[in-house]
């Protein structure tokens, strides 16, 4: 039936009617942004609820301060998170009046909760430049930013990136030089529409198009090489993609979680780091995604992150990462030792430290020589050693805040202990950063089979 769809939308398109309302949403001046029905964040947009907002920010700042601990154990330099501007957020002025965000919007909730630690706000420079540049930065018909766009965001994501890794070498100025514009059929609203091949679009092209690069694309699960040619733009992949280019500015790997917004941005990431594996984030952070893997196993230098603004605020973000560990040596110090208070479900045995689980419900309540700061400890020392050998143990350790009555389930977390004599970084447990001075833990032991007789030395918090 799309004849018809095309017909009626004919029709009805001029007089600013949608046939597709749930997907496409007419504006001003040729311009078509997209409605709900693929991301129902959209409408968040429009009706804020700046406490729902300010509450999943502080839980995805948690998370990704986690991660960014978990990196840095394993040698990643820096990880960024650069967010791509929703197309209204750049074109208000051609979205119909009752279409435009209102202010604050859920990314402005993120940005107030990061303080500038991990994520690039692009939103200034992609406005300074919608305003100095009479080509559009963003397709009238689709939904991303184009090539000159592209190159703005890539530009000032450099800029801020330069200041705290300045060993990167970044592109020329004039990579990012208009060189022509050619005709397009229209994007994918247009699309949505039946009529891609009636409103048409523009395509920049840039000088980076043009650059004496090769790239060659490998399954990096399997080491099959999938492609090798010049250096042309890369659709989001749902499973690792390895791209190595030749002639880069710096031979360096980069792990890249990114979606659509980052197809424009691919010829210009291979520009400039030889190794670049990108892999789309939602397949990355779903539970048992291959992020964690893909770190230990790739060894990245650099993480970096790029995800459309509607979808920064997706529950994927809150995903943890697994507990990191480290090995203990004379680099750590104490900050406060602990004591037992009280020992439930456990019997002592011969030795200090010895027990054996003898309930349901075990665990040692700790009194700390004084209140801790959570942001300022970052390590935690537990020496746990099963009698069975075991290589971890379940456990749940409960942390008691200042003028808080008792342990509850919304201040500890579940993680498996690593056996052995390790420093469990506190940094990558969810929610102990964002707590507020810490006075007793209570660590529980969760194991129902193995690991019934253990030896455990009191905690003790350092850095």
């Amino acid at each position: 039936m799309d004849f018809a769809s095309r017909w009626a939308t004919t029709i009805l398109y001029p007089l600013g009617i949608s046939t597709a309302p749930t997907q496409v949403i007419i504006g001003k001046n040729g311009w078509l942004f997209l409605s709900s029905m693929y991301d129902s964040r959209l409408s968040e947009y429009r009706k804020p609820t700046p406490e729902i907002d300010q509450l999943t920010a502080k839980n995805i700042e948690d998370a990704v301060a986690a991660w960014d601990a978990y990196l840095s154990s394993r040698g990643v330099k820096l990880f960024r998170i650069m967010i791509g501007p929703n197309k209204d957020t750049i074109y208000p002025e051609n979205t119909p009046f009752w279409a435009r965000p209102a202010s604050p919007t859920p990314a402005d909730a993120l940005f107030a909760a990061d303080t500038g630690r991990y994520y690039v706000d692009l939103r200034p420079a992609l406005l300074d430049g919608k305003q100095s540049r009479k080509e559009a930065i963003y397709f009238k018909t689709d939904t991303h930013w184009n090539a000159i766009g592209a190159g703005i965001a890539f530009k000032d994501f450099a800029r801020q990136i330069a200041m705290v890794a300045p060993e990167i070498n970044w592109p020329d100025a004039s990579i990012y030089d208009l060189v022509k514009v050619i005709p397009k059929d229209g994007g994918d609203l247009a699309y949505f529409l039946r009529m891609n091949s009636i409103l048409g679009d523009v395509e920049p092209i840039t000088k980076v198009s043009g650059l004496p690069l090769s790239i060659t694309q490998v399954d990096f699960d399997t080491g099959k090489i999938l492609s090798s040619g010049p250096n042309v733009s890369i659709s989001q992949p749902t499973k690792p993609l390895l791209v190595k280019s030749s002639g880069a500015l710096n031979n360096k790997k980069v792990l890249w979680l990114r979606d659509s917004f980052g197809n424009s941005l691919s010829p210009l990431m291979a520009a400039t780091f030889t190794d670049v594996m990108h892999l789309h984030w939602t397949e990355a952070l779903k539970p048992e995604g291959p992020f964690a893997r893909l770190v230990n196993d790739w060894r990245p230098d650099y993480v970096f992150v790029t995800v459309v603004e509607r979808s920064a605020q997706s529950s994927l973000f809150t995903v943890m990462p697994p507990p990191s560990f480290l090995n203990k040596d004379e680099s750590f110090k104490s900050t406060a030792s602990t004591l037992p208070n009280t020992v439930n479900h456990l019997v002592r045995g011969v030795t200090e430290g010895e027990y054996e689980i003898s309930g349901d419900l075990a665990f040692v309540d700790f009194a700390l020589s004084q209140p801790v700061a959570p942001k300022a400890t970052n390590y935690l020392s537990m020496d746990f050693l099963c009698a069975d050998g075991s290589a971890s143990v379940p456990i749940q350790i409960f942390w008691l805040e200042e003028g808080m009555p008792y342990f509850d389930e919304a201040h500890s977390a579940k993680l498996p202990l690593r056996t052995g004599k390790y420093l469990l970084d506190l940094r990558s447990v969810p929610k102990w950063s964002s707590a507020a001075a810490v006075s007793r833990v209570r660590i529980d032991i969760d194991s129902s089979k193995s690991c019934r007789r253990f030896q455990m030395s009191n905690p003790v918090f350092g850095i």
